[in-house]
C-alpha cells in the first residue's frame, strides 16, 4: 500500500476538491439515489417542454410564433432526455463550488482506514467505525479511487492519492475483494 502510510495495512488521506467532485458523479452516476435524480431531472424538462406545447396549442397567437414554440418545446425534451446527466453533475459540481468558503462546507479531515485480516476501521473528525469484510457489497474501481459500497447511501472512498500508485491501489482493491468474497 501508500508509501506514505505508517504502516503497510493503513491508508491515511484528505479528501480533495476534486475527490468530492469525483465521488458526487461517481454517486449520480451508479446509485439509485443519483438514478431518482437523474429521473426527476429528466421528466422536470419533458414537463416543461409538454406545458409549453399545450399552452401554445390552447393559446393561439401566431402560427409561426407557435411552431417556433413547438421547436422549443422539442428542444427543452432533448436536452431534458439526453443530458440530463450532465446537468444534474453540473449543478452538483456548482453547489460544490458555492460552499467552498460557508459554513456548510465539510472541511477536509484526516481519514485513516486500517486493513486487517478480519475487518477494516475507519477514523475521520473524531469519528471510528468498524467493519466485517462481509459487510462489503461490492467494491468498485476507477482510475480515481476504490469506491467500497457498504450499502446503497454509505460507500467509502479510497482515493488515488492514498496510494503509492494505481498498481498498488489496483493490488489493494484486489485484495479487499478477495476478503469481502468478491472475486471476479
Amino acid at each position: 500500500m501508500a508509501a506514505n502510510n505508517k504502516r503497510k495495512n493503513e491508508l491515511q488521506f484528505k479528501l480533495t476538491e476534486d475527490d468530492i467532485k469525483l465521488f458526487g458523479r461517481y454517486r449520480i452516476l451508479y446509485t439509485k439515489q443519483g438514478h431518482r435524480m437523474v429521473l426527476q431531472q429528466r421528466l422536470t424538462y419533458l414537463i416543461s417542454a409538454a406545458a409549453l406545447a399545450v399552452l401554445f396549442t390552447v393559446f393561439h397567437v401566431d402560427k409561426k410564433f407557435t411552431i417556433m414554440m413547438y421547436i422549443t418545446a422539442a428542444v427543452i425534451a432533448f436536452v431534458g432526455i439526453f443530458f440530463a446527466e450532465t446537468l444534474v453533475i453540473r449543478q452538483q459540481d456548482k453547489e460544490i463550488a458555492k460552499t467552498e468558503s460557508s459554513a456548510e462546507r465539510v472541511h477536509a479531515a484526516t481519514n485513516t482506514v486500517r486493513l486487517e485480516e478480519e475487518g477494516f476501521s475507519t477514523f475521520a473528525a473524531g469519528d471510528e467505525q468498524h467493519f466485517k469484510y462481509t459487510d462489503i457489497k461490492l467494491v468498485d474501481l476507477t482510475d480515481h479511487a476504490i469506491y467500497v459500497w457498504l450499502s446503497d447511501e454509505m460507500i467509502m472512498p479510497l482515493p488515488l492519492h492514498a496510494f503509492r500508485d494505481l498498481k498498488d491501489m489496483k493490488e489493494t482493491c484486489k485484495w479487499i475483494r478477495e476478503k469481502a468474497g468478491l472475486n471476479e
